[in-house]
Formats: structure tokens, sequence, C-alpha cells
């Protein structure tokens, strides 16, 4: 009796196609938001304090649009820190604005109640989110799997 033929060897392994244009989504979103913060603190000719204001806006808008996609796909690995650290840095580059500034002190102070009230407000809500996310971990955990 024959053996039946082997199966023919396996070439090189490619990238399925939806790897491909997400790596690509990537790299252009990755290109896109270089040049933006390029442009905010190379090429525009701004003072300290209108860069460190541009780049707290560009930056709130990229952890919105982070934090959307977080809640659209639920990615802690990628969209979940980004939304964070944009959300870090859109709060630090609006505090430096404000203490770059040439407003008057009391202008200052209302600046800087306002947006420490903001932040408050997000960081709460990060908080209720995160406490919300540990509850649904343990009630997955006491589930029972019957296979």
């Amino acid at each position: 009796m024959e053996q039946p033929p082997a199966p023919p060897a396996s070439g090189p392994t490619v990238p399925k196609l939806s790897t491909t244009v997400l790596l690509a989504m990537g790299a252009i979103g990755t290109i896109v938001l270089v040049a933006i913060f390029a442009y905010i603190l190379l090429v525009a000719r701004l003072r300290l304090d209108e860069q460190l204001w541009w780049t707290g806006l560009a930056s709130m808008i990229f952890a919105l649009g982070f934090y959307m996609m977080f809640a659209a796909t639920h990615d802690r690995m990628i969209a979940r820190p980004l939304a964070g650290g944009f959300f870090v840095v859109g709060a630090g580059s609006f505090y430096g604005s404000i203490f770059a500034g040439n407003s008057s002190d009391f202008a200052k102070l209302m600046y800087l109640i306002l947006l420490s009230i903001l932040v408050m407000i997000v960081l709460g809500a990060i908080f209720v989110m995160a406490r919300d996310a540990e509850k649904d971990a343990i009630r997955r955990a006491q589930r029972k799997y019957i296979p």
C-alpha cells in the first residue's frame, strides 16, 4: 500500500491583510500626531504660553479620541494608556500655559480653578470607571464555566 503524499512545505508567513491595514493605520496616525505637534512646537512662530495652550488643546482632543477608541474596543493595551497619556500632557500644558502667560494674577487664579475643576471631574470619572471594571472582573471570576 502506498503512503499518501506529504503536504507541501509552507512558504514564508505573510501577515493577514487586516493586520497590515491596522499597522498602516497606526503608522499614518503616528505620522499625523507627530506632524501636528511638530507644527505647533517648531514651525509656528508662537510665544511659549501660546505653544503650551495649543499643545494642551491638541492633546485633549487626542485624549478624547483615544478614549472613544477605548470605549469602542475596550483595548487596555494601547488605547487606554494613550488616552491617559494625552490627558496628562494636555493638563500639564494648560497649567504651564497659565503660569507662562501674561494674565493678571486674578485671571490666572480663575483659570487655575477652572482647569482644576475639570481635571478633578475627569479623575473622578476615571475612578468610577476603574471601580466598575474591578467589580466586573470579580463577577466574571466567580462564574463557573461548563465545557
